[in-house]
């Protein structure tokens, strides 16, 4: 996998770090372009996931309430972060406690959709996003990637590529 995982700003503040991931060769991360795809159709919602970030990262850090857990495999911190109870617009990220979450891509659940499993266009996203947990995970274990002393922000190398390029 050939990755960047780069802080969004001005989300990130005082009560949680809010990346994304960036692929080899594009100039847009994960996040960027839900937002583009989204935001004709359910502007709305957007400004609501938008605000949401924006608390997150200044205000009350990644609340397990803002969350739809266990959109992944066990133990691979993949959830949905939801804009409101009553709509349907999903954002899949890698939640690490309060204090940091990396977002992903996503998609609209239709009505009458249970999993997102049922969705082509929200199965790719959440896979996307459950592959990705994989690989950070496991390079965290390694020690590519760590935690800061304070236990608040990623660091290391945050640029995976198989080139060996930084």
């Amino acid at each position: 996998m050939n990755y960047e995982i780069v802080e969004m700003q001005p989300f990130s503040g005082s009560e949680a770090k809010v990346y994304s991931l960036i692929s080899k060769g594009e100039n847009k991360t994960l996040f960027e372009k839900f937002v583009d795809e989204n935001d004709d159709k359910f502007k709305n919602e957007i400004k609501d996931i938008l605000k949401r970030l924006y608390q997150i990262g200044h205000t009350t850090g990644a609340r397990i309430s803002f969350f739809k857990e266990h959109e992944g495999r066990f133990g691979d911190f993949v959830c949905a972060l939801f804009d409101t109870p009553k709509r349907n617009l999903r954002l899949y990220c890698i939640r690490f406690g309060t204090v940091a979450i990396i977002l992903g891509g996503g998609g609209h659940k239709k009505k009458g959709t249970k999993a997102w499993q049922e969705d082509e266009k929200l199965s790719f996203e959440a896979n996307q996003v459950i592959d990705y947990a994989n690989d950070i995970l496991k390079r965290i274990d390694e020690g590519d990637l760590q935690w800061s002393f304070d236990k608040t922000e990623l660091e290391g190398n945050l640029k995976n590529y198989d080139d060996g390029e930084k």
